[in-house]
């Protein structure tokens, strides 16, 4: 804090606004904030500057519906750190910072994630909330060691349903293996788990399982490597048997950062949200698909594949998406919304502009895969394409992918 530099500063204010005219300016009821005495009392000590500043967070957090903050005395001591996904970071009114990829961290005060603007009302930078968070967490997990499993992973056993914050307490985790590359996982806010590489497969087949259990409570799915004192997503090379896993990881992650973005997209009404889904190829390899129905702007996800399907509901192929710019008469606008990015177009691609598209699969097999070929076809066999013989390695079930997650984050995206 920075009272004794408002006593000693050597200036001299002009005029020290009271509370409840600045809260009038900004059309803020002035009942509630002024019977707070701990408000008042740091409103107080205030510079008329600073005033300006703490009238703007009460009106910000009217205007979001957000409570006021409970008493700094108390709540100090309440503190703690929530690791979430950064699209959900991103989404919600409350203070975040990044990580790791993919992953963001908040604050906690009483179990309850804490906004910007009680930082301003407490009147103490983000770096001292954090470091106090970061110490409570800390206390919290002294003597509580990770158990190993009969697999020889290691999992988390707190009981404070904190067990994936503690990826930001590396101490406590990376010397569980010493001498090897350690991996770590974080499915949902009570679980995290800890191996070596070389039982990788195990882990994987744990954080599998976890995934089925979590449902709505997924955190995150991507493993993380530890790495010269930075923790950074799992990078594999080839022909390493995990790579598929760890990218179907990644897929769902991003899957379920989409379908999030596309409940806040309908409400807004300025376009539909493209369904989001996975393929699998041949040799276990999974894409994302987004469909793009004729008829609506769309909204466009960044996957590897768009489905392009008529008014009329008849599939017209699988194409990829990375070859889209070649129509140049489709110019997609970025979409201001948080999480990933979409593109909004307005209009749809003629046959003709869909020629010039790279062809993943024929309208037929767009059908199978979608489900639809319910009548058998009559139409003579043609000779098979580069492109169609990729199309009919997507509907291969010949897979290295572990049985348990075969399936695991295939499906179209739902509003519901």
């Amino acid at each position: 804090m920075s009272i004794f530099s408002r006593f000693f500063s050597g200036q001299k204010e002009e005029r020290l606004p009271a509370l409840a005219e600045l809260l009038e300016a900004r059309g803020v009821p002035p009942d509630e904030p002024c019977r707070n005495d701990e408000l008042l009392a740091t409103f107080d000590s205030f510079r008329a500057s600073e005033r300006e500043a703490f009238a703007d967070a009460l009106a910000s957090l009217h205007s979001k519906g957000l409570p006021l903050p409970p008493a700094w005395r108390d709540a100090q001591y309440e503190l703690l750190p929530q690791i979430v996904p950064t699209w959900m970071g991103q989404r919600d009114p409350y203070l975040f910072r990044p990580c790791f990829d993919n992953l963001c961290k908040r604050i906690l005060a009483y179990g309850k994630p804490v906004p910007p603007e009680w930082l301003v009302l407490w009147d103490i930078s983000e770096d001292e909330a954090d470091s106090i968070a970061l110490e409570h967490l800390e206390e919290k997990t002294k003597g509580k060691p990770f158990v190993r499993q009969a697999s020889g992973i290691y999992r988390s056993d707190f009981g404070d349903g904190l067990d994936a914050s503690r990826i930001l307490l590396p101490n406590c985790w990376s010397n569980l293996f010493p001498g090897q590359n350690t991996f770590v996982a974080t499915p949902r806010q009570g679980l995290m788990l800890v191996a070596p590489q070389i039982l990788l497969p195990k882990l994987v087949e744990a954080l599998g399982e976890s995934l089925k259990e979590s449902g709505q409570e997924l955190l995150v799915a991507t493993m993380y490597q530890w790495v010269g004192s930075k923790l950074m997503p799992a990078s594999l090379q080839e022909p390493h048997p995990m790579i598929q896993p760890q990218r179907e990881f990644r897929q769902t992650d991003s899957l379920a950062a989409y379908a999030a973005q596309a409940l806040e997209l309908a409400k807004m009404g300025i376009g539909e949200p493209c369904h989001l889904g996975m393929v699998q190829t041949k040799q276990g390899r999974t894409l994302t698909i987004a469909t793009w129905l004729e008829g609506k702007p769309a909204l466009v996800p960044d996957s590897d594949l768009i489905g392009f399907v008529s008014s009329k509901g008849k599939p017209l192929g699988l194409y990829w998406r990375q070859t889209l710019p070649r129509i140049q008469r489709l110019k997609g606008d970025q979409v201001d919304i948080w999480g990933p990015r979409r593109l909004l177009f307005a209009s749809f691609p003629s046959s003709e502009e869909l020629a010039d598209l790279e062809c993943f699969a024929p309208p037929e097999v767009h059908a199978q895969i979608l489900g639809q070929n319910n009548a058998p076809q009559k139409r003579q066999a043609a000779p098979q394409s580069r492109q169609s013989e990729a199309a009919n390695a997507a509907m291969s079930n010949n897979s290295p992918v572990p049985a348990h997650l075969r399936g695991l984050s295939l499906g179209m995206q739902d509003d519901d």
